[in-house]
């Protein structure tokens, strides 16, 4: 069992603005000091762009701590360390995107010595035997479970994703994306699901950290009143 925990106490600005992630979307995160448990779902809920997908993907290893100081059991840690355990659900944007399930998955079994047989994590994360020679990005519903059977294969830790809407983790899970998330979980890791509400994964996760940005409108009414003059402005 582990537990990270984010330290902003030595960061400089409040806000990490326009972290370049995953060769398409900006995010940014208004740093904050956080703890994460394994064996734990959790769900990171902001608006677009406004830090969710920043720190699944800062957990995961692929962004740059900058002045935040990231501690794994009250060890300080570095971005090397947090890539070497973390797998990210969404293949298409990894190396392994092209790899093919079974093949795959038995190489990583032989390197890791995963006591599991192939078959077995085929049964965990609910694998066909029609998608077994597909490459992971070809597949659809089935991708995110042939990924984490290759992150479990693997023996990774902390398993990230992408930003995805309520409705995504709606039809994902109707294909089995809760079984498997909760073998990730009950083999002890972590894994962190950004989306921009609660609405659908509250229902499913056990906590939910959210990132509510803060706004300063008393500084935001006399910028208003200096430019405009003294009248009124929406509340």
């Amino acid at each position: 069992m582990f537990e990270i925990k984010t330290d902003s106490s030595k960061c400089v600005s409040l806000i990490e603005g326009s972290a370049f992630l995953d060769q398409t979307v900006h995010d940014s995160w208004e740093y904050a000091d956080l703890s994460f448990e394994s064996g734990k779902i959790y769900g990171i809920i902001s608006e677009y762009r406004q830090g969710c997908m920043y720190l699944s993907y800062l957990l995961g290893g692929k962004v740059d701590f900058g002045d935040l100081q990231i501690y794994y059991n009250d060890k300080k840690i570095e971005k090397e360390y947090l890539s070497l355990i973390s797998w990210n659900l969404e293949p298409s944007h990894e190396k392994y995107r092209n790899k093919a399930v079974k093949k795959s998955i038995e190489k990583m079994i032989q390197k890791s010595n995963c006591e599991d047989s192939f078959e077995e994590i085929a049964e965990k994360f609910i694998l066909t035997k029609p998608r077994y020679n597909r490459k992971l990005f070809q597949l659809s519903g089935e991708r995110w479970r042939a990924s984490a059977a290759l992150g479990y294969a693997a023996g990774k830790h902390i398993f990230y994703a992408p930003y995805e809407t309520s409705q995504f983790y709606y039809q994902m899970s109707r294909q089995g994306l809760i079984k498997i998330l909760r073998n990730l979980t009950d083999s002890g890791s972590m894994v962190l699901l950004p989306a921009s509400s609660d609405v659908f994964l509250k229902h499913i996760v056990d906590e939910c950290v959210y990132l509510d940005r803060e706004y300063d409108i008393d500084v935001l009414a006399r910028l208003y009143s200096a430019m405009y003059g003294k009248g009124n402005w929406i509340k």
